[in-house]
């Protein structure tokens, strides 16, 4: 472009010059080109009176055809300087009498033109009829030459050259005295400008010159000077604040150009996945080989979503550190579109929460823990309780009904009832120190299960003349039981006894109890009459059918009660050949 790269003193300079120089030239050209004109309509009627008044002198002499005579006409023109030829055509258009000065005569046309003038390239040529009494004689050859006209125009040509020199000049003077009220204003502003974008001073004012259109443009420019100024100083203090805050929470900023598949990281994020700046790869791909290696499909998914649904990137995950740690980091960051809606970049923060997450486990674990003391502070209350109050009745009720029945010895139906009283009482007796066993927390061991089943064992069996064998281990480590287990076991294990008792018709029965690492097993033999057993007809609850057994409800029952611990029951029997559950109960590492 025409003066693009020009300084505008240049610029204003030239612009003037060039605009005054064609409007000079444009008038004098046009004054010239007047005059030349009008010279040569001069020319062309001054050359025709002279044609017409020596065409009318010839007459005669073309008239008699009298050469002397015509060439003493055309000779008389010697005294017109500017006539280099003339000569006369007869009727015919015979070239009858010539006369030139310094021309040769091959310069003559040899048969008359048509009648009036024309220019040639360096001459006027004029042909003039001779007339007599209105006929025709012959024709007049005149030809001027130019000189005249050179001269006028070597004349204007000097005077333009003069004019054009003298005005360049005043207009040059002008032009650069006067384009300083208009590029001073501009080159301050320009300074100003330049002066801000160098140094980042805001606290630049350009200088006003005026009220015109350029004043207003200089209070505009200082006033925008003055905003941004006061927003940078407002920015600056927002981001200091904000480098403060992150750098205090140890929180990481990055920035993912979609184009580049780049990955910008400030020193924060370094230390959060432990490495050093040359140990990454400032990639997407690099990124992820760091994430942990269970998170990385969640992670690229929901950085995938968050793109295409234009949502906000939240999400925690795991990372793993050079040194084999694991780590958690929370991520929030947001997606950038161009015009077309298409993603460009994504930025956003980062923090590492191993510490909160550790925190929050921790908090977790102490609840849980006060939660466990209390309800077992509370269990231990109600055992207590119960053992106290309802165990001081019952063994009351029973010390009364043994005195009582020394005294009705003599009278059946009321020494029925007192035994009736005293056995309700032990059965009672019985009933709540398995429900204070199960309550109280002191008993949620291993160990403890496995003494009180072997004891209940004895007893229970022992009542009903059946023979219990035992096998317990030796000793057992003190591995915690919540009593859920040991409450729906110990119901379970009641079960069995309960149905060897009432249905198998045994002699004896063989108890074990076997520690694995995983978990424990407890079995109980029987060498009654056994049952026929159809395992395909009890069904997990989840079926939504009812369970159902050809020996009742009670293997059922022991079967829930084992589901709802995690744990299962197996039977093996057949008719005739006794019966062997086994109770399968996981241990919570």
């Amino acid at each position: 472009m025409l003066f693009q790269d020009v300084p505008i003193k240049r610029k204003l300079t030239s612009v003037i010059m060039l605009t005054s120089s064609i409007v000079l030239s444009l008038t004098c050209l046009a004054f010239v080109a007047y005059d030349l004109i009008t010279f040569r309509r001069q020319m062309t009627g001054n050359l025709a009176t002279l044609a017409q008044v020596v065409a009318a002198n010839c007459t005669g002499a073309v008239a008699f055809s009298d050469e002397n005579e015509a060439r003493v006409k055309l000779t008389s023109m010697k005294a017109m300087r500017n006539i280099v030829a003339a000569a006369l055509y007869d009727k015919e258009g015979n070239l009858f009498v010539k006369f030139s000065v310094n021309e040769p005569g091959q310069t003559f046309p040899t048969r008359p033109g048509a009648d009036g003038p024309r220019f040639t390239k360096d001459s006027l040529v004029f042909f003039e009829p001779v007339v007599r009494e209105g006929q025709r004689l012959g024709t007049l050859y005149l030809k001027s030459d130019l000189e005249a006209m050179h001269a006028l125009i070597r004349l204007y040509g000097g005077i333009v050259i003069l004019v054009m020199a003298g005005s360049f000049l005043l207009a040059f003077a002008l032009s650069t005295a006067l384009q300083r009220a208009i590029s001073q204003p501009i080159l301050e502003l320009a300074s100003a400008a330049k002066a801000v974008s160098d140094r980042k001073d805001y606290s630049v004012r350009a200088k006003k010159y005026g009220q015109d259109e350029l004043g207003q443009l200089t209070d505009s420019f200082n006033a925008m000077l003055t905003l941004i100024h006061e927003r940078d100083a407002s920015l600056r203090e927002s981001a200091e604040r904000l480098r403060l805050a992150l750098e205090a929470a140890q929180t990481g900023t990055w920035d993912w150009s979609f184009h580049s598949r780049k990955l910008s990281w400030d020193e924060h994020m370094y230390a959060q996945f432990g490495l050093r700046r040359e140990e990454f790869e400032d990639t997407y791909e690099g990124f992820l080989k760091h994430v942990h290696p269970d998170n990385r499909e969640r992670v690229a998914r929901a950085l995938t979503l968050a793109v295409e649904r234009k949502q906000e990137f939240n999400l925690e995950f795991r990372v793993l550190w050079p040194d084999g740690t694991v780590h958690d980091i929370a991520a929030r960051g947001k997606a950038f579109y161009n015009e077309a809606g298409e993603a460009v970049r994504m930025a956003g923060v980062s923090l590492d929460v191993t510490q909160r997450r550790r925190a929050e486990e921790e908090i977790r674990r102490l609840n849980a823990e006060l939660k466990q003391r209390a309800l077992e502070q509370e269990r231990a209350r109600i055992a207590r309780d119960i053992h106290d109050d309802l165990g001081a009745g019952l063994t009351r009720i029973t010390m009364l009904s043994q005195s009582v029945r020394s005294d009705v010895r003599g009278q059946p139906e009321a020494a029925a009832e007192v035994d009736q009283i005293h056995s309700t009482a032990r059965e009672i007796t019985r009933a709540m120190d398995e429900i204070v066993w199960a309550v109280n927390p002191k008993y949620d061991t291993l160990d403890s299960l496995a003494a009180y089943l072997s004891r209940f064992a004895q007893q229970y069996l022992g009542a009903a003349n059946i023979r219990c064998r035992l096998k317990m281990p030796v000793q057992l480590p003190p591995l915690a039981l919540s009593a859920e287990i040991r409450h729906n076991v110990f119901l379970a294990f009641k079960e069995t006894l309960n149905n060897v008792v009432k249905h198998a018709q045994a002699s004896q029965v063989f108890v074990s109890l076997e520690l694995r690492p995983a978990e424990f097993v407890l079995v109980v033999v029987d060498d009654g009459r056994g049952f026929e057993w159809h395992p395909d007809r009890i069904t997990p609850a989840t079926t939504g059918d009812v369970l159902r057994c050809a020996a009742g409800n009670g293997l059922v029952n022991m079967h829930k009660r084992m589901e709802e611990i995690h744990g299962r029951c197996d039977w093996d029997t057949a008719p005739g050949h006794g019966t062997r559950t086994t109770f399968t109960v996981g241990l919570k590492p």
